[in-house]
């Protein structure tokens, strides 16, 4: 017989975190033992919508993808915790920074090459097929900004924990593993990729923002995520300037120099028809009014 003081509190907790983590799966109408396909899973908001992008509330409302400035060097984080935009939700990531400008556009890309298997198979994509797919122009910066990108995305650790969700989630990196094959050059040219099957947990129950993928890659990084926090609400509440800048992970401490380019980023996102309105009040507060035409899936 084994003495309960010699179970330490991770033996103790571990079924019960499985058991949650189920509990909530199956309350979403998914059997988590099986394999889990996201046009399969959800064919309204994923398999007929060839032309969007999809990513989990919880990266699109927290600070996982950056809008810093391009000159500022990528910071390299050790169990950092993240901003998130609810206070119930956290986030700790270890990793080289991810910014919006280029690793999320190209993880989404990625997500959309294999949403037609189920997470955990692997499939295939080129370097000049995902320049092309995310709007870049082909050339040999661009072929190894994408292999950049796809280095940082396998070199992380993102664990998110939700108490109201699912409980305590194992640790997840956005890109499990891969293969490669090189070009006569030693470039590589050609991918194998893996997503972890748990990654199903950030997109259950409709928890997951769809974009609309001309016009979301077409924005800039500070309004791509002033989309992400608009877009993953039926009704976006007024954001603080303030707190969209920690959404944003930027260093702009200048509050006239920031309002200036939230607004500018207010003006991308409405001239683009993601919202009806969108705008800086005088209380430095992002309004918007969404489009209500559009069936996007967003959760409250």
């Amino acid at each position: 017989m084994i003495q309960a003081d010699n179970i330490n509190d991770s033996e103790l907790s571990a079924p019960i975190d499985k058991m949650r983590r189920h509990a909530y799966l199956k309350s979403t109408g998914i059997k988590p033992n099986e394999p889990f396909q996201l046009d399969l899973i959800f064919p309204k908001s994923i398999g007929r919508l060839s032309n969007a992008r999809h990513i989990p509330n919880d990266y699109a409302r927290s600070s996982l993808f950056t809008a810093r400035n391009k000159s500022e060097p990528r910071k390299t984080l050790v169990r950092k915790k993240l901003f998130h935009y609810n206070e119930n939700i956290s986030i700790l990531y270890t990793g080289i920074e991810l910014r919006a400008e280029d690793d999320e556009i190209v993880w989404m890309q990625i997500l959309n090459y294999g949403q037609g298997l189920p997470l955990g198979n692997t499939f295939e994509f080129t370097v000049k097929d995902l320049v092309r797919d995310v709007g870049w122009a082909k050339n040999g910066r661009n072929y190894e900004r994408v292999r950049d990108c796809i280095s940082r995305l396998r070199a992380n650790e993102v664990l998110v924990l939700n108490s109201k969700a699912f409980g305590k989630s194992g640790s997840i990196s956005l890109i499990r593993e891969y293969t490669s094959v090189n070009d006569s050059d030693g470039n590589q040219s050609r991918y194998k990729v893996w997503i972890d099957p748990n990654m199903m947990v950030m997109f259950a129950g409709h928890t997951f923002t769809s974009h609309s993928w001309e016009k979301y890659r077409a924005l800039s990084p500070v309004a791509r995520r002033l989309a992400d926090y608009i877009e993953s609400h039926k009704h976006p509440y007024p954001l603080a300037i303030d707190k969209f800048r920690e959404m944003c992970g930027s260093t702009n401490s200048c509050i006239r120099g920031w309002r200036r380019t939230v607004k500018n980023a207010c003006m991308e996102v409405q001239e683009a028809k993601i919202a009806s309105v969108v705008t800086v009040t005088k209380g430095d507060q992002i309004c918007c009014v969404c489009n209500t035409e559009i069936d996007n899936f967003r959760d409250v």
